[in-house]
């Protein structure tokens, strides 16, 4: 819990990869913290990231769907060689980071563009 608004939204925003990106009062950041009792928390428990990762190879194989997987060049979570793994199309954004549909929301929508 944080005593204020702006601490929270701090914190979101560092957890969230989104600091820099956004600004404390976007109302994207609304939709990640609650108020409770005059204190602020995150929407999300950032400890759910510790209950394991997904069989994203299987998710990917049972697609009905045509997958393609997209990072920003400068990603600090994912290679391009991880991506290549899961057997499917994979693209690169350039100059972008983890938050790529943020940085550049034009480039995300470019993509889904191009396989639509």
């Amino acid at each position: 819990m944080f005593a204020s608004r702006d601490e929270a939204a701090a914190r979101y925003l560092r957890v969230s990869g989104l600091a820099g990106l956004l600004p404390a009062g976007d109302a994207a950041v609304d939709a990640g913290l609650r108020e409770q009792d005059g204190h602020w928390r995150l929407a999300m428990d950032p400890g759910t990231f510790g209950a394991g990762a997904p069989d994203m190879a299987g998710l990917v194989a049972r697609s009905r769907a045509q997958v393609t997987l997209a990072r920003g060049e400068h990603d600090p979570m994912n290679t391009d060689e991880q991506l290549a793994r899961l057997g499917t199309e994979t693209v690169t954004l350039p100059g972008l980071g983890h938050n790529a549909h943020v940085e550049s929301p034009e480039a995300a929508i470019a993509l889904l563009d191009a396989v639509r």
